[in-house]
């Protein structure tokens, strides 16, 4: 088997809320991701003045998660809301460089455009009909929470 044919493997859990006691530290399990978003996620939280500490780790390379760790500076602060911050702080500068991106080269926004017209035609993304049955049917995804 060549390295193409690998098959990735698909996390359990799209998102998870690990820890217990005061509520400004907190380890996040996020499925489907890897080092791309934790370091980036990882460099917005450390900007951050909330924060005193984050870090992150993919526990193994075939595992598609990654584990990223919030402890606010604040005792009584709120390492979810704080992670809630850092990904929109996130997600305004990667839109902020895309937009610059696209004014510069016109080809990218025309290419962006076409893909956003190809996904919504064919449906890409949305072989999660399964994972609807076993739901509650509401479409949302459960946020789960357990103990160290």
């Amino acid at each position: 088997m060549s390295v193409n044919e690998v098959k990735n493997k698909i996390a359990v859990k799209d998102f998870e809320v690990k820890g217990t006691g005061r509520k400004g530290a907190r380890t996040f399990a996020i499925g489907n991701e890897d080092h791309t978003l934790g370091n980036a996620l990882r460099h917005v939280l450390m900007n951050t003045s909330k924060v005193s500490f984050t870090g992150y780790s993919v526990p193994h390379p075939s595992e598609p998660i990654v584990q990223i760790r919030v402890q606010t500076a604040d005792p009584d602060g709120d390492a979810i809301e704080t992670l809630k911050e850092s990904c929109q702080t996130l997600h305004d500068q990667c839109s902020f460089v895309l937009e610059r991106l696209e004014d510069m080269l016109p080809e990218v926004r025309e290419d962006r455009i076409r893909m956003e017209k190809i996904i919504a035609e064919e449906g890409y993304g949305d072989d999660d009909d399964d994972d609807e049955e076993e739901g509650d049917g509401d479409g949302e995804e459960e946020v789960v929470m357990e103990e160290d």
